[in-house]
């Protein structure tokens, strides 16, 4: 009896890391008779989106490049060969910190068919839970419409165009995403808040960002945290690979923006992409770079405190999320998985008060980034086929081939105009407890 207990006990904490229980005074969240009946239709509209996709390109859909990189830096910690000094496969380097390929060792003890498998369900069910952990920040009582809305949200946000993308490279942006939003968007105080964000940047740096952004919100303990955090995977790193930590961190490997890729390249949906493809050489842009990054970046952070001082702490770790690929010397379309807590702000918004503008940006938001088909390669199965409104060719391509980061100026003026005259509810050092969430702020 005590076992059938102690079993349900440990369910019910897992059910509970998703979404909180029904509690007293929890508000419910009405969803409207229309999207309860399209969601399942929804759902299984993508799935069957990828099914047919990978039929028709099957190297196009599950190519996983990048998970190949990261066994083979798990590899160099199991075998002692070098990090940093050659491509790890094909023309590929390591760009990840020393701590990154001593957490993906494990990965190296599998087979490659067996890690995409293992890779792409672990993946799903991480976007599932961050996307579950955003709706839970808000408070509202677990029932069927909260479920409702949790699956619409993570099977639409598998359509979103960085997701798609992250998943067919084989890439860690839902990993960094879920442990942030894990460590930032808690319903109760804990003094191992930032810890997540230490062993996110840890990884892969543009997560420090968050520190200065806690900073700022007067979250001094859990800013610590992350420092501390951070420091941590930076002495593990030191343990296990001690000469490429040296390199890395003494030889400002992690500066060189060149082992990513071409700054220039329309694979870079930075600001310094951005700048590189308007100016011939790229390097003559490095001053306005610098300059522009630091408004637009300081824009953003802006917006996330206001946001923060508003009680909207979903929206400000979007906002700062989406200002470290802005900023970044070199961002991927795939690190821009920080609109899936944006879609989730808008949805709750749009649900919480029914105005029409929180509908307008919804829909913003989700065709923004949404995986939309824009070429159809008919006669090459290892093809890729081109997805997303940054990917449209036309003569006004300087908007589109830019539209992650105008999207995040849009969000960043739209958060300081939207709750400019709403009520601060941050406590006086700056942590929110969330247990008695109010949806229709």
């Amino acid at each position: 009896m005590s076992d059938a207990k102690t079993t349900r006990g440990f369910w019910t904490r897992v059910a509970d890391s998703f979404l909180p229980g029904v509690t007293d005074g929890a508000p419910t969240l009405n969803v409207p008779t229309w999207i309860r009946r399209a969601t399942p239709w929804a759902i299984l509209a993508v799935l069957a989106w990828f099914v047919v996709c990978t039929i028709i390109w099957p190297v196009g859909m599950w190519f996983q490049i990048d998970l190949e990189v990261y066994r083979a830096g798990g590899l160099t910690v199991l075998d002692g060969r070098s990090l940093y000094d050659h491509p790890l496969v094909a023309s590929l380097m390591f760009t990840y910190t020393p701590f990154a390929a001593v957490i993906f060792a494990p990965l190296a003890l599998l087979p490659l068919g067996a890690a995409d498998i293992v890779y792409t369900v672990v993946t799903v069910l991480l976007l599932v839970f961050a996307v579950a952990r955003c709706w839970r920040w808000m408070g509202y009582r677990r029932d069927r419409n909260v479920i409702v809305v949790v699956a619409l949200t993570a099977g639409l946000a598998l359509m979103f165009e960085p997701v798609r993308t992250t998943l067919y490279l084989g890439q860690i942006n839902v990993l960094l995403l879920a442990i942030v939003v894990a460590d930032l968007l808690r319903i109760r105080r804990s003094n191992w808040m930032g810890v997540g964000v230490g062993i996110a940047a840890g990884i892969k740096l543009t997560p420090l960002i968050f520190i200065p952004y806690l900073l700022l919100t007067r979250q001094f303990k859990a800013a610590g945290v992350a420092v501390a955090s951070f420091v941590g995977t930076i002495a593990l790193g030191f343990v296990f690979k001690p000469r490429d930590a040296y390199n890395y961190w003494f030889g400002q490997k992690f500066g060189e923006v060149a082992r990513v890729g071409d700054v220039w390249s329309t694979g870079n949906q930075s600001l310094r992409g951005f700048l590189a493809r308007l100016v011939s050489p790229p390097e003559a842009t490095q001053t306005a770079w610098i300059v522009l990054a630091a408004l637009i970046g300081g824009l953003g952070i802006w917006a996330a405190v206001v946001a923060h001082r508003r009680g909207e702490d979903l929206l400000a770790v979007a906002l700062v999320g989406m200002c470290s690929t802005a900023v970044s010397p070199y961002s991927w379309s795939h690190h821009w998985v920080w609109f899936v807590p944006l879609a989730v702000f808008a949805l709750h918004r749009a649900l919480a008060t029914r105005l029409a503008s929180m509908w307008v940006l919804t829909a913003y938001v989700y065709i923004s980034v949404f995986a939309w088909p824009v070429g159809f390669p008919v006669h090459d199965p290892g093809a890729r086929a081109p997805a997303g409104i940054w990917m449209i060719n036309w003569p006004g391509e300087i908007v589109t081939r830019n539209w992650y980061l105008i999207a995040y100026l849009v969000t960043a003026v739209f958060t300081l105009v939207h709750l400019r005259r709403s009520k601060v509810v941050t406590s006086t050092d700056g942590v929110i407890d969330n247990r008695d969430r109010v949806p229709s702020r």
